[in-house]
């Protein structure tokens, strides 16, 4: 049989932009990690790399009435970053492409889109290693006490207006059985939220994801989640 399948020009052509949105769709339908973190676009820029700037933290003072205030020195730095490529192609062979027990062309389509996002999830979820503020132990599972000492962390950093969270599943599991067991006066040793689910869910007013792509850290069941600021202030 053939390996693989040709079209006429046209039909070629209206395939080729239904397939593209299918991919786009599946993609993004998927993602979890890839909307919180700070996007730029370069699609039409001459490069591939983008220079994001770092700003230095400057504090005010107090003025004296007939003094004049002092210069203060500002210095922005910058962080150069190159865009990676990531892909995927697949061959269909004309009894692929003709079999209804696959649903067509487009189930191919769907599965090279979230394929290519998994991909893209899981380079971003293996960024969370080199954040400089980590709670909880190695081995450990994650607790409820871990989870508000996150927002801590994050309020005292002054980020705490828009934050989420991207725990593996095994985390989120923890954080329920955790919850479930506790003899606080908050959960009285009840469920806890049923707003946590595996998407999303929100847990002491965070957002939170659950996605299989976080990296293990030491043990398959020791993964390795994230709390970070939405948009422009997240440090990916």
């Amino acid at each position: 049989m053939a390996n693989e399948t040709t079209t006429s020009t046209a039909t070629e052509f209206v395939a080729t932009e239904v397939i593209e949105r299918i991919i786009y769709d599946a993609a993004y339908e998927s993602a979890k990690i890839s909307p919180l973190v700070r996007t730029i676009d370069i699609r039409n820029a001459p490069t591939n790399t983008a220079e994001l700037p770092k700003w230095s933290l400057v504090s005010a003072s107090d003025l004296t009435e007939g003094t004049d205030m002092a210069n203060t020195a500002l210095n922005p730095t910058s962080v150069t970053c190159a865009a990676d490529e990531a892909g995927l192609m697949i061959t269909l062979t004309d009894m692929l492409v003709n079999a209804d027990i696959h649903g067509g062309v487009e189930a191919y389509a769907q599965l090279i889109g979230r394929a290519v996002m998994v991909k893209i999830e899981t380079d971003l979820a293996a960024e969370f290693a080199d954040f400089s503020t980590s709670v909880g132990t190695t081995t450990v599972n994650i607790t409820e006490t871990n989870f508000l000492e996150a927002i801590y962390q994050l309020e005292a950093g002054v980020a705490a207006e828009n934050i989420a969270a991207v725990l593996h599943p095994i985390q989120i599991h923890d954080l329920r059985v955790d919850i479930a067991t506790s003899a606080g006066a908050v959960w009285g040793a009840s469920a806890g939220p049923n707003a946590l689910v595996l998407r999303m869910g929100m847990f002491y007013g965070v957002p939170t994801f659950g996605s299989s792509v976080c990296a293990s850290v030491d043990a398959d069941a020791d993964r390795q989640g994230a709390m970070v600021p939405i948009g422009d202030a997240c440090g990916i």
